[in-house]
């Protein structure tokens, strides 16, 4: 049978390697020694040092655990690991609760609540760690979700885009950019759509980051746009519910531009700042 130390070095020498794979295929048997072991789950009144060093291995597995779960992509796996990393960063014991890693995977554990749409419980989590991490934006990782949150919450979604541009330079953040900078694309999208009947090509481009024209024509198409001499027209059909519903909020308003809802006035400025910060942008390059 092989020992939990060489089962470990096995586990640190592929973490090392980058063999991601190979983590996730030795570390149920680890998770078994483990709890043979009676340090899978931290017993907080044991201050014996050679206990303390022993529950610091079982913390270095499950954080091996967690980042190589970012890498398969293997989410679930990630937040079952990132549960029991809890017991460790939110103890009572200052070793244990130390780790050069943990504000990197708090923040991993916010962007992937971020990338699920999980908004209340990402804020619930807020609230809890502002409580227990002292000057929390302080610390460049665990404001990075923060920031992205607030900063789309804000529709300041050229500032929450130019943050996930850069990443950090965080490989395992990268991983979730994609995801965020789908939605935010989509949510700027839809918040055109709503405001313009039409937009030149050139505009899309930059008011949805992207870096051609022909990018941009194609995300037009498979949104369902009409492109036609390098003008993008929205399909706005008029739902007769939602024109009732907003004639009831405010019956009678008109705007000299547009007949909208004060929901639809906030959209067409979030978009116009949007478009002109992306244009500006442009003309400097």
């Amino acid at each position: 049978m092989v020992s939990l130390e060489n089962l470990v070095k096995s586990l640190n020498a592929a973490y090392e390697t980058k063999d991601y794979e190979s983590c996730q295929k030795v570390l149920p048997a680890i998770k078994l020694e483990l709890i043979k072991g009676n340090i899978f789950v931290p017993d907080l009144s044991n201050t014996n040092e050679s206990y303390i060093n022993d529950l610091n291995i079982t913390k270095r597995v499950f954080e091996i655990g967690a980042l190589s779960s970012v890498f398969v992509l293997d989410f679930d796996s990630f937040q079952n690991y990132f549960t029991q990393l809890r017991g460790f960063y939110f103890s009572s014991n200052a070793t244990l609760s130390k780790s050069e890693n943990k504000a990197k995977l708090i923040s991993l554990y916010l962007l992937i609540l971020l990338s699920q749409g999980d908004v209340t419980k990402f804020h619930s989590e807020l609230e809890y760690l502002d409580k227990h991490i002292p000057n929390l934006e302080d610390d460049e990782l665990l404001s990075y979700p923060i920031k992205v949150d607030r900063w789309l919450m804000e529709g300041l979604y050229q500032k929450a885009w130019e943050l996930l541009e850069t990443g950090l330079s965080i490989p395992e953040f990268s991983v979730f950019n994609k995801t965020l900078m789908t939605a935010i694309r989509d949510e700027i999208a839809h918040s055109t759509e709503m405001a313009y009947p039409e937009l030149p090509l050139s505009s899309i481009k930059a008011l949805l980051f992207f870096s051609s024209e022909k990018e941009a024509d194609e995300f037009a198409l498979e949104r369902g746009w009409n492109v036609a001499n390098s003008v993008v027209k929205f399909d706005q059909e008029d739902d007769p519910a939602e024109e009732e519903e907003e004639n009831e909020i405010d019956d009678g308003f008109e705007d000299d531009k547009l007949h909208m809802s004060r929901a639809a006035k906030s959209q067409l400025k979030v978009i116009e700042n949007t478009l002109d910060y992306a244009v500006n942008l442009e003309s400097i390059v």
